[in-house]
């Protein structure tokens, strides 16, 4: 499968249906074709972490999702999910609505909605700080610096890990006020010493991301590697169903996981192939 992905053998051109791999590797597996047939294939996957395209904003440079339509094509690609997913796996979406004619669109608004009346929990709502978030949009607007990552689950107590992001601490608990003496982690005994959770938020440079990567809208390696922390422990498999270049598939594969990638364009699957077998060269 790695020769046909890197071009060494015409088979790959066979391949595009999405039963045969693309490209594969001890921890990586890249299938070229539409997720929402490739998905209900897949076994023992532990958490989706993705950033599927974002209605149409970006239509003319890779194809986009009408409006109209992007709720029921959430509940689609995430219904074809299902049979993948193992007990308390979690799905986390990478996503924010623009502003059109003055006004914020509302189709993730719908689209939560949606998926939720589809026997989804939505768990939360984690937040993508963007420090350099590039000055687009109405100039008579606050420049946006954020972005949603919604989460779902099938479980209301999703498998998670808050100690996976979080950092060492001699301070853990609460001090101050009067709640001080009765609440501290849900006990009294004082502040302590050990690992924080994280907070619900992640701070990653729009810039931490590779600068000669062929793709309109690159995400950072280390926000996919926040997400998959968050719902995965060293080991597990994750998948992408709207794998572009493959950042999520780096990421996975130094940060301890095995991840599966779908996209539909052949061209980012090259891509992504690519990627991967630079990434195998240098482990």
């Amino acid at each position: 499968a790695q020769g046909c992905a890197l071009g060494l053998d015409p088979c790959r051109r066979s391949g595009g249906d999405g039963v045969i791999p693309y490209y594969s590797d001890d921890a990586v597996t890249i299938y070229h074709g539409d997720c929402r047939e490739v998905l209900p294939n897949l076994r023992g996957v532990s958490g989706v972490v993705t950033s599927p395209p974002y209605a149409e904003q970006r239509a003319a440079l890779y194809g986009g999702i009408p409006e109209g339509e992007y709720d029921q094509f959430s509940v689609a690609w995430m219904s074809a999910a299902l049979p993948s997913l193992l007990p308390g796996a979690s799905v986390l979406i990478n996503i924010r609505e623009h502003v059109k004619n003055g006004e914020m669109s509302d189709y993730v608004h719908r689209t939560r909605m949606a998926i939720r009346s589809a026997g989804w929990i939505e768990c939360d709502e984690l937040i993508w700080v963007k420090p350099d978030g590039p000055p687009l949009g109405n100039p008579n607007r606050l420049r946006r610096s954020w972005e949603r990552i919604l989460w779902f689950s099938r479980d209301r107590q999703p498998t998670s890990y808050p100690l996976a992001n979080g950092r060492e601490s001699g301070r853990l608990g609460f001090q101050g006020g009067r709640a001080s003496e009765a609440w501290v982690n849900g006990m009294s005994d004082g502040l302590k010493s050990g690992r924080s959770r994280s907070a619900d938020y992640c701070v990653v440079s729009v810039g931490d991301r590779p600068s000669s990567i062929e793709h309109p809208a690159v995400y950072p390696e280390k926000l996919a590697a926040w997400m998959f922390r968050t719902i995965t422990a060293d080991g597990e498999t994750i998948v992408d169903p709207f794998m572009g270049s493959g950042s999520t598939l780096v990421a996975a594969k130094y940060g301890g996981r095995k991840a599966i990638g779908i996209e539909l364009s052949e061209r980012y699957c090259e891509i992504a192939a690519r990627r991967m077998a630079q990434e195998v060269l240098s482990l």
